[in-house]
């Protein structure tokens, strides 16, 4: 009889803690572009569905609304970059950036300036006193400023024009509203197959990293998870790099990769999970103190991890 109770309250907390665990996933955030691809190959291969934990994909249109809901607690991580963890934990939010998914090498997740289909504007140097449309003080911004540095021009060389949607920058760029402009990829090859001209990108200075940031709360209580996490990440970075084109249709459904340049466009391998180099998040960290962003002193160690982490993990 005594032990029929023991086995039934265990019972009860079993299925207790499988309800608990079933209504609180581990929530990341996601914009429908490229550098969210390993996240829907492992979705739809079932490799989030074994861990301990079940992980929640949720899209927002734009960055803004992402982050807000960081901010708020809805999420546990979001895809983003250093940019963003450094500015969120200035302002005193626990955000630390864990694992790069895109820009480990100069050739991963492009940003480039291309000028308007009627413009005479090929090369950095023509850009002198021309209108570049941009998202202020964000990572775009911050492409801009490296590639004018790394053509020896002063960053007030250009008018900067503040456009903070990419789709209303792309289309007043393809007519000719503005004379050039700052886009991510694919928008920025898509604009370059309907007539763009591709001025300049960061494929040799590598400025830019795409990284999943996280709750730093949930970091230091949730080790274990994270290690399985990253163990499923990789398998969906494997998937990838086996077979670039068995993974294009996802690339258009989910990650809204545009459908005239579907079959041409040429996605960089990600690579496997891994901390981002302090020589990143220290470039970051001092473009934001030369443009006085930051909210209140921070250090490289306070919004990426240890270069051991994944070491030590679990």
């Amino acid at each position: 009889m005594k032990k029929g109770i023991i086995s039934l309250l265990c019972l009860v907390f079993f299925f207790s803690f499988g309800t608990v665990a079933l209504a609180n996933p581990v929530r990341i955030g996601v914009l429908p572009i490229v550098d969210a691809l390993p996240f829907y190959v492992a979705q739809e291969k079932g490799f989030f569905k074994k861990l301990p934990r079940p992980v929640t994909l949720v899209t927002f249109r734009s960055a803004v609304e992402r982050d807000a809901a960081f901010q708020t607690g809805k999420l546990d991580a979001y895809l983003g970059d250093l940019i963003s963890a450094a500015l969120l934990r200035s302002r005193g939010f626990p955000a630390r950036a864990v694992s790069v998914i895109l820009g480990q090498k100069p050739s991963e997740g492009l940003f480039a300036i291309l000028s308007s289909p009627s413009s005479s504007i090929r090369t950095v140097q023509d850009l002198k006193g021309k209108h570049v449309a941009i998202s202020s003080n964000t990572i775009i911004e911050y492409v801009l400023d490296g590639l004018l540095k790394a053509n020896d021009l002063p960053l007030n060389a250009v008018q900067k024009e503040e456009i903070k949607s990419i789709p209303i920058r792309f289309q007043m760029l393809m007519n000719n509203k503005i004379d050039a402009a700052v886009l991510p990829d694919p928008l920025a090859s898509l604009a370059r197959f309907k007539g763009a001209h591709w001025v300049a990108d960061d494929g040799e200075t590598n400025l830019s990293q795409t990284v999943l940031i996280w709750n730093d709360h949930f970091i230091k209580a949730n080790r274990q998870f994270l290690k399985r996490f990253y163990q499923s990440y990789d398998k969906a970075v494997a998937v990838i790099k086996r077979n670039h084109d068995a993974v294009r249709p996802l690339l258009v459904r989910q990650c809204h990769l545009p459908k005239p340049i579907a079959h041409s466009f040429k996605f960089a391998d990600f690579p496997f999970a891994f901390p981002p180099f302090p020589e990143m998040a220290r470039s970051v960290l001092n473009w934001l103190k030369h443009k006085k962003l930051l909210k209140s002193p921070i250090h490289v160690r306070d919004f990426i991890v240890p270069p051991d982490f994944f070491k030590t993990a679990g």
